[in-house]
């Protein structure tokens, strides 16, 4: 005899999912939870205090995104902060890796890569930005 498992799948207002979507990216922002590198999804559900279900709904009806697309987009965002600032250009990439929340170099490029087209390292030489901290310096 088999049995059939069927998934209760709730159906989210367009104003709930809103209002879901809001709290999920308010909790990934001001708890920096990308940064964790081994983030579940079920991780977010806690912090935010929405359902694993109802978050997997916000994240495929609202964004379009996977959860570790989602999560992935918000540490790439903090990599390319940290290898265009200039008081950090001393940072390696193993270092921008790990200070973006990935567990290894390699995820990291390969992401990078994919998001950006291109490497960290040339990345880093198109973006790296010096004409901010130039405007300060005292010209005698």
């Amino acid at each position: 005899m088999t049995k059939i498992h069927s998934e209760k799948h709730v159906i989210l207002s367009d104003e709930l999912l809103d209002k879901y979507n809001q709290k999920i990216e308010s909790v990934i922002k001001s708890k920096l939870l990308y940064l964790r590198p081994n983030l579940c999804l079920d991780d977010l559900s806690d912090e935010a205090g929405i359902s694993t279900e109802n978050v997997k709904q916000v994240l495929s009806e609202k964004l379009n995104l996977s959860f570790f697309e989602y999560i992935s987009e918000y540490k790439i965002r903090s990599a390319k902060r940290l290898l265009t600032k200039i008081n950090d250009d001393h940072f390696s990439i193993s270092e921008v890796a790990l200070e973006s929340g990935f567990k290894t170099d390699a995820s990291f490029v390969a992401l990078f890569k994919k998001h950006t087209h291109m490497s960290p390292e040339n990345y880093r030489i198109k973006y790296f930005n010096i004409e901010s901290d130039s405007n300060n310096l005292v010209t005698g």
